[in-house]
């Protein structure tokens, strides 16, 4: 039968298209839902997304390919499938006698913002004078003969719940139906559950992924469900192969090992937590674990899960990842259908079994998180989980079906945990979701969790340094008269702002020139990368740092001072301390200072009460490794006590009301938009530093690419250099030291390097603060 000419895509006709996303999109829903109420309604969603661009004004865009057609309000569709969709299931309804406002709701909501972030549902359900006229005029021009030999075509089961005739439908009718769902919406915070908003979620992903995917994989459409299964077995073998040094602290993680691996899983319990010591090998027991639960679920079930490693800050991510590459690496062929790792600087190349995709298949594949392990981020990760964004929601179903490892959970800051409590336990009660907590500082996140460690034993085991307190104020000048330092020994400073770390290398570095290095995220990643080599290799024996070497990066000093900072910031410290045990005892000193002003550094950055929580609980000015646990149970009991879940409540709010989007005020929750890890990325900028011919190469190639006209092909060459072009950007407070800004981009140019960058310290500010990673 011959196409019906219309199209949905310059190179596709609108009945191949929506038949491959209602194909797909009920594939990734059977994954998840059994209930046939809910599948036709995504059916009829799914249908209408598109539907709008049957129009007269689509089709003479789409065709001719003419910009300026393109930005005339009749040619676009979003609204007319939405109106669509709300009519059909609103007969759909009717005809099982059902009554279901949220179902209304989704099935206007979901194809009116397909090509948009989700905005707050009070204020959505209203068409006004001019989108009516519009409405009406793009029904009219509607070829009704290229329609309905449009809806013969369509390759569907149910092709009944989805036939209509235009003329059917009654835009006043629509609005009268649109008012009774805004009085539902208006309602539903005061129901205090968070299935409405998992649902949107789910149903708005669905689409997502569905839609994107048809367009975008350019490839068999099979890839999206390819099931893999990986012997939990393989991990054993690789970790008998690493005992090879007969020590205490290897004999130690080697026992963890076994202890918590061998651990029988009930897999009706979906919260787990692995509470060890710093370097004691978390990785592989967090994915061993996550394995024997994927394996055990294959069996009793039938389902693949997928395993979504997630850790805080983008300086772990390439480490993380290495670990399990070598692992899998050793027992199998690796491709990304296996392992993937997924964050914003990650370049577009997808490597299947045989072959390397093309662009478009490859982005829609990394970002769609298709494959069975990714190690990503706690930003990728929870902004997919818990917002308002296209791009982030359209993975949110994958987790429906997946082993979520959350590797030191305590860098989400405490004014949020109550929030993670409440959605994790209520997608691990809805859904096929298992959440792994992995850390040596465990907070009190989870009233209800199974722990896979003995931990106490390991703890009491291990003693590799001595923690000595000097809560006395001190100035840097102060503090540095005072610091010895002695030969064939290394060095870590910590410091807490960006200014008092620059100030104490500078002072240290009269002494010690040849044998120190700064380290800060104000340093161009490529020297970051090169400096942390350095201090591995043990290059350099005197490190000054910010926070950046806290938590993860595998570095082992002999003596680490760290200003003073909450309790599990101090812990972490201390974990670059002796960290692999071969020697003596290391030593942390904790230190207490401030600047000229008489402010402590510490106030510039952590909250005060958790300041003051760790004064309480370090009542002593000595303490050793082994005391660690106890400290910390102390804390973060106190912390559970007296820090504020304000915030945590009024995004539960939202997520209860569906307020997805709002007003921005400081300070202040509105919306679940408002949700923010890292509220200090708001007062950077990302300036791009020429510190090297490569910069140079690399800048002239993105000059050269603002100069495509096709705004696809222009992301497309761009995410090509994207990795090259970030290792020479920094994310920096410029309000007081305002470089260039040239095509789009705070730039340095060599000429003007002094002016704004140290090669030594970095970026030069002039404002104190400043936390960062």
């Amino acid at each position: 039968m011959n196409a019906s000419g219309i199209f949905s895509h310059p190179d596709r006709y609108l009945e191949q298209h929506l038949s491959n996303v209602i194909e797909i999109g009920l594939k990734f829903f059977d994954e998840i839902f059994s209930d046939e109420i809910s599948k036709d309604i995504f059916t009829i969603i799914a249908f209408s997304h598109d539907i709008g661009k049957t129009t007269k004004f689509f089709q003479e865009y789409i065709t001719k390919k003419d910009r300026n057609l393109k930005s005339k309000k009749e040619t676009k569709h979003s609204l007319l499938g939405a109106v669509v969709s709300l009519h059909l299931t609103d007969r759909y309804l009717k005809s099982k006698c059902i009554d279901n406002k949220f179902l209304l709701a989704l099935s206007f909501i979901i194809p009116k913002r397909h090509h948009s972030n989700l905005k707050e549902f009070l204020y959505e359900f209203i068409i006004e004078d001019e989108e009516k006229n519009i409405l009406k005029k793009q029904i009219e021009s509607i070829d009704k003969e290229k329609f309905n030999h449009f809806l013969e075509l369509l390759r569907i089961e149910k092709k009944e719940i989805v036939s209509f005739d235009f003329n059917d439908i009654n835009l006043e009718e629509i609005e009268i139906k649109l008012l009774e769902i805004k009085r539902y919406i208006r309602k539903l915070e005061k129901d205090s559950t968070l299935d409405y908003f998992i649902d949107t979620a789910i149903f708005y992903s669905l689409l997502l992924d569905a839609d994107k995917s048809d367009v975008g994989i350019k490839t068999d459409k099979s890839i999206l469900f390819k099931n893999i299964d990986i012997n939990p077995k393989i991990v054993d073998q690789y970790v008998s192969k690493l005992k090879n040094t007969e020590n205490d602290l290897h004999n130690l993680r080697y026992q963890a090992y076994k202890e918590v691996s061998e651990k029988e899983i009930n897999l009706n319990e979906k919260i787990y937590t692995i509470t060890l010591p710093t370097g004691i090998g978390k990785t592989l027991i967090s994915l061993k674990v996550a394995l024997n639960i994927a394996d055990r679920f294959k069996k009793e079930k039938g389902k693949n899960l997928k395993i979504i490693y997630c850790l805080p800050f983008l300086s772990v991510i390439e480490q993380n990842y290495k670990v399990i590459e070598n692992l899998l690496k050793e027992s199998m062929s690796l491709d990304n259908s296996i392992l993937m790792k997924y964050h914003h600087l990650t370049g577009f190349n997808y490597k299947g079994e045989d072959d390397e995709f093309d662009y478009d298949t490859s982005r829609i594949l990394i970002e769609g998180f298709n494959s069975k392990i990714i190690t990503t981020t706690f930003i990728q990760f929870f902004y997919s989980f818990i917002g308002n964004k296209n791009k982030m929601l359209r993975k949110f179903h994958k987790f429906t079906n997946s082993i979520v490892i959350l590797d030191e959970i305590q860098s989400i800051p405490h004014h949020f945990w109550l929030l993670i409590k409440e959605t994790l336990y209520k997608m691990a009660e809805r859904f096929n979701f298992y959440v792994i907590l992995s850390t040596a500082t465990q907070p009190m996140i989870f009233d209800k969790h199974v722990e896979l460690a003995d931990y106490q034993k390991y703890f009491e085991a291990l003693n590799r340094y001595n923690i000595h307190i000097n809560k006395t104020p001190q100035t840097l000048q102060e503090f540095y008269k005072s610091v010895k330092i002695e030969d064939n020994k290394f060095y870590l400073f910590i410091m807490n702002t960006v200014n008092s770390a620059k100030e104490l290398y500078n002072l240290l570095k009269n002494e010690y020139k040849d044998e120190i290095l700064f380290l800060s995220t104000h340093i161009v990643p490529k020297q970051r990368l090169e400096r942390i080599n350095q201090i591995k290799e043990k290059k350099k024996r005197i490190v000054v740092s910010t926070q950046l070497v806290e938590v993860g990066v595998d570095v082992d000093f002999d003596v680490v001072y760290r200003d003073f900072a909450p309790l599990d910031s101090v812990i972490q410290s201390a974990g670059r301390c002796n960290r692999e045990g071969k020697k003596e005892k290391g030593i942390l000193y904790l230190v207490n200072l401030k600047d000229e002003n008489g402010r402590f550094y510490h106030s510039y950055i952590y909250s005060n009460i958790l300041t003051y929580i760790t004064q309480e609980v370090l009542k002593e000015n000595f303490y050793e490794e082994k005391d660690i646990l106890n400290l910390s149970k102390k804390y973060y009991q106190l912390v559970k006590e007296r820090v504020s879940d304000d915030k945590s409540v009024e995004l539960l709010k939202a997520l209860y009301g569906l307020k997805f989007s709002g007003d921005k005020e400081k300070d202040r929750i509105n919306s679940i938009e408002d949700f923010v890890l890292i509220q200090e990325d708001f007062y950077k900028s990302d300036v791009f530093v020429e510190i090297d011919e490569k910069a140079e190469k690399v800048w002239k190639e993105y000059e050269n690419i603002l100069k495509i006209e096709d705004v696809f092909e222009r992301k497309e060459a761009f995410d090509r250099i994207k990795k090259d072009f970030y290792d020479y950007v920094i994310s920096v407070p410029i309000k007081e030291n305002i470089p260039l800004f040239e095509n789009y981009f705070y730039y340095i140019p060599k000429s003007n390097l002094d002016e704004y960058y140290d090669i030594e310290s970095g970026f030069k500010i002039k404002t104190e603060g400043y936390l960062e990673y």
